[in-house]
């Protein structure tokens, strides 16, 4: 039912927010949505300075939680047989230096190798891309309009919203 990776902990990871001019339209593109088969615990409608406003968002808490867990630990585990493997190729046909050094070659490839991928993991967990999202909608409800916020689970669900609600989307 959920698209599942390695690293998100989140059941709704896909979002699409729209804002509008009045009440009356904001809840009737959430109306929409339902009709078109989106359920209604996956809607959100926000209010003008509304109060709730994070938790509209980004409602799954435990989910970032999780997804950077998951992030840190598969990204790291990666980094270090990825590190101990090239330590292990230097040292195999590398130049001199790993060649004469091995124990040293692998202690500074198996420790750099997770630091590394723990910063991309770092990276991709925070998720960057819910900014955009984030901010359009806080700028709306500042400024007196209101946001409906699609949690989608699936790419589908996604396609689905977009056409259902068109114009001025922000999609993740």
């Amino acid at each position: 039912m959920f698209e599942d990776d390695a690293v998100s902990g989140e059941h709704y990871s896909h979002k699409i927010s729209s804002e509008f001019d009045s009440q009356v339209a904001a809840y009737r593109a959430a109306e929409s949505l339902e009709l078109a088969g989106i359920p209604h615990g996956q809607i959100r409608v926000i209010q003008p300075n509304d109060p709730d406003l994070a938790r509209k968002i980004e409602p799954e808490t435990k989910g970032i939680a999780q997804s950077l867990v998951k992030a840190h630990v598969t990204f790291g585990l990666a980094g270090l047989v990825a590190g101990l493997v090239i330590a292990a190729v230097l040292v195999m046909v590398g130049p001199a230096l790993t060649r004469s050094s091995p124990v040293m070659t692998f202690i500074a490839l198996g420790f750099l190798g997770p630091i590394l991928a723990l910063l991309l993991a770092g990276a991709v967990a925070l998720r960057p891309d819910h900014d955009r999202l984030i901010e359009k909608t806080r700028v709306a409800t500042d400024s007196g309009k209101w946001s409906v916020v699609a949690h989608c689970s699936t790419r589908e669900q996604q396609e689905l919203v977009k056409a259902s609600i068109g114009h001025g989307t922000q999609t993740l």
